[in-house]
């Protein structure tokens, strides 16, 4: 029999009512159960504004992560020490929190109305870039930015610059002569190519590969008849993984143009993927309430975890691990508990208290099934003797009281 070494892998995931959890999974799967998740917000303190709507890595450790909420909150969660270092509230702007970055000590926000902001304790900046869906830092020129959302189309800025160093341009109108409709609802830097080359996703359902150093037009664009959510870049070389709202997520090959795989399970929309290198791991949330885990080679569903609310964000720390909060010694004695138990625990009791009393013994007596089954007949005929009664004298008053029958 050949053993295989256990290894761990460590999930954040966030959720549109606003908890924070963590997730360890094990590539043996006989240890992944509800003990590997933690939750790291207290939910009775949540309100209805504190969704979570942006979660990104804070530094290159992986020991800090930003938290962007619907009020307009941004905390950063230190890993290490389990708990908020910092908060900011995002009040340049209106609408919710689309992204967030940092560039050394600068912090990178932007909001759905249009607005990012970047600051720090000596200066600040504001650019406004026009309605937004998503916005996402370059992870190899934390310099660099990119912008997009419905009819604003992808823009590159960097940081320092009002302007943008390249703005897409749509492209040409169909064989009827009609303008192609423009919604980014996601964007992904392609990793080792200097920022020069971003894929783009779709409301409308296309994935859009741009390179700056080009032109503006896209240089490969792929069409699915479903709406994209999300997008991330893949292991390989010019590949990507793209979710939809249809509960699809599929592998799309940027170099061929056309799909390549797809990943299923998932029956609600897919709203975030992340990738794990070292063991070629594909994390992803949805709307389903599931978070899974699919090996990427042979696309099997390895792991999944039903985890009470609708899942927003996921993150999947490569760079260390972090420890579970109880150890499995502890979490062994004491069963954890879900949200929602939880909440009904702490509910009171409604209604009064019986008052206790001596029990009175009751005789048996043995039933005849004859006589039970006559009496019941008796009761039938009388209920319908009754209810003819009663009809019969509603007929009479109601035509006593007609003006036809007093003429």
């Amino acid at each position: 029999m050949l053993l295989t070494e256990d290894k761990e892998v460590d999930i954040f995931v966030a959720s549109k009512i606003g908890s924070f959890k963590h997730v360890k999974y094990h590539t043996d799967s006989s240890k992944n159960n509800k003990k590997c998740i933690e939750n790291l917000v207290d939910i009775k303190s949540l309100q209805k504004d504190d969704s979570i709507t942006c979660m990104e890595w804070g530094n290159a450790d992986q020991t800090e992560i930003l938290l962007g909420r619907a009020n307009q909150e941004i905390q950063i969660y230190n890993t290490e020490g389990r708990t908020v270092t910092k908060t900011y509230t995002a009040d340049f702007g209106t609408g919710h929190l689309v992204g967030l970055g940092r560039c050394k000590r600068k912090v990178i926000a932007a909001l759905s109305a249009g607005v990012v902001k970047i600051w720090s304790r000596k200066e600040e900046c504001t650019i406004e870039t026009g309605k937004l869906d998503r916005m996402r830092v370059c992870a190899d020129d934390p310099t660099m930015f990119a912008t997009g959302g419905e009819e604003n189309d992808l823009k590159v800025y960097r940081i320092g610059d009002e302007t943008p160093i390249f703005s897409a341009k749509n492209l040409s109108h169909d064989w009827l002569q009609l303008r192609r409709p423009v919604w980014v609802t996601d964007l992904a830097f392609v990793p080792g190519e200097g920022g020069n080359l971003v894929a783009a996703c779709s409301r409308h359902g296309y994935v859009r590969l741009y390179d700056s150093r080009a032109q503006r037009r896209p240089v490969i664009n792929v069409d699915f008849e479903m709406a994209a959510t999300c997008i991330t870049p893949s292991f390989d070389e010019r590949q990507v993984l793209v979710g939809f709202g249809r509960g699809q997520l599929h592998l799309v090959d940027l170099r061929r143009g056309k799909p390549d795989k797809g990943y299923k399970g998932a029956t609600g929309a897919v709203t975030d993927v992340a990738v794990f290198p070292r063991e070629r791991l594909v994390v992803s949330s949805s709307l389903d309430r599931h978070l899974r885990v699919h090996q990427f080679d042979t696309k099997e569903l390895v792991c999944k975890h039903y985890l009470t609310s609708k899942l927003a964000r996921v993150l999947a720390q490569t760079e260390r691990n972090t420890p579970l909060l109880r150890t499995p010694d502890e979490a062994a004695k004491t069963e954890e508990l879900d949200e929602m138990d939880q909440l009904f625990d702490d509910m009171e009791a409604v209604g009064e208290t019986p008052i206790e009393s001596d029990p009175i013994p009751t005789k048996k007596v043995k039933s005849n099934p004859k006589e039970d089954s006559d009496e019941a007949i008796r009761n039938l005929l009388r209920k319908t003797e009754k209810t003819k009664k009663k009809r019969e004298q509603r007929k009479k008053e109601k035509k006593a009281k007609s003006v036809f029958h007093n003429a």
